[in-house]
């Protein structure tokens, strides 16, 4: 996807914008963004390493393709991930739930990642009219390797939400 059709401050924005509706619209939420990095620009400047990410993470991972191609990959601590299902579920504990809790976490974690990139995905069919998302993946204690090589804008983002950081990876190719 070349950005030079969409301007850089535009798809910062489409990221920011997507993170602030979704946590505010599904949970009542109030995320504040707090740093940008630019990894094309800056390969070393990965700001996964300022998450609390010492209890775990997930990182939720959705692609869109079509006339264009990319992914919103969000990246969240564990306690955050745990704190975003009991505010949607509204219980005092994920034990609550019936059936396997971890599961119940991943498909709401999935959802979560699949209305953030479908806000992304519609700010981007202005200039990419034939986008469509992929499935959404889950990965627990691990996040999705990215080959910069293959981008033409990656940048990543971090917000205050739930009391923790989180982190926003968007990549264009």
């Amino acid at each position: 996807m070349p950005t030079e059709n969409i301007p850089t401050e535009r798809l910062d924005n489409l990221a920011r914008e997507a993170v602030v509706t979704v946590f505010d619209s599904m949970v009542g939420e109030d995320v504040t963004w707090k740093e940008r990095s630019c990894l094309i620009e800056n390969p070393e400047g990965d700001l996964l390493t300022s998450l609390p990410i010492a209890d775990g993470l997930y990182a939720i991972v959705v692609s869109w393709v079509g006339d264009a191609s990319g992914k919103v990959m969000l990246v969240l601590p564990k306690a955050a991930a745990e704190r975003f299902a009991l505010k949607l579920f509204d219980l005092p504990s994920l034990d609550w739930l019936e059936g396997d809790s971890e599961e119940a976490l991943q498909d709401t974690l999935g959802e979560l990642g699949n209305m953030m990139v479908g806000l992304v995905k519609g700010g981007l069919t202005k200039w990419y009219p034939n986008l469509a998302l992929t499935t959404p993946k889950v990965l627990k204690n691990r996040r999705m390797k990215v080959d910069t090589a293959a981008m033409c804008f990656r940048s990543q983002y971090t917000f205050e939400g739930f009391g923790s950081q989180l982190m926003i990876d968007f990549c264009c190719e």
